[in-house]
């Protein structure tokens, strides 16, 4: 952890910490959480160690003590959400795509909201979009990869290989409709882009 910058009033951590206890691990969980709150209402770049502190009502020493820098602490409350993803396997890549498509539209305010403020740092800053991209995206795309091994081992499709921009679809649709255009993504959108575009590009991908 980094040296907390001078000035800092003592805190309930550090007193422990001269005591020789441990560090409460509840009060990790509630700055995380104070951090992602603040990244859904304000944004990335309006966000303060400061801000993060006084939310739980401690010194910004507290937060030093455990994360170095904001965007080691955005990162963490980004990974502290739950993102990973069982690949479905009902026997049918149709059905598989479709119960991929409910687990991408799960909603959760408060992680949506984390995502939507996390935009500018992403296009900027590489190694928050590479922890995003790991914590995020990679869950889903390991699902999407399975769903094709085992649709290529039922013979539903010729090959598992080259499907990257059919595998962003999907997901890059729904952001378009939802974030460009204030839509929404209900089960005809789903149907049409599962049976109009990802299946027929899938079963015409030849070896």
């Amino acid at each position: 952890m980094g040296t907390a910058p001078e000035g800092d009033q003592p805190t309930t951590d550090a007193a422990e910490q001269r005591a020789g206890r441990k560090r409460d691990p509840q009060r990790d969980l509630d700055l995380i959480r104070a951090a992602q709150e603040l990244l859904a209402e304000v944004g990335y770049d309006k966000v303060t160690i400061e801000a993060v502190a006084a939310r739980i009502g401690a010194g910004k020493a507290t937060v030093y003590r455990r994360w170095k820098t904001k965007s080691d602490l955005v990162i963490d409350a980004i990974r502290a959400f739950e993102w990973d993803v069982a690949a479905p396997d009902t026997g049918a890549l149709r059905n598989d795509l479709f119960a991929l498509a409910e687990i991408f539209m799960a909603r959760n305010p408060l992680r949506d909201g984390v995502m939507a403020g996390m935009a500018t740092a992403m296009a900027r800053d590489a190694t928050i979009r590479h922890a995003v991209d790991e914590a995020v995206d990679r869950p889903r795309h390991d699902a999407f990869a399975t769903i094709l091994a085992n649709a290529h081992a039922r013979g539903e499709i010729s090959r598992t290989q080259g499907w990257e921009n059919v595998r962003d679809i999907f997901p890059a649709m729904m952001f378009y409709r939802v974030a460009m255009r204030n839509g929404t993504v209900d089960k005809g959108f789903v149907r049409d882009i599962i049976d109009d575009l990802t299946i027929p590009l899938l079963t015409r991908m030849q070896n």
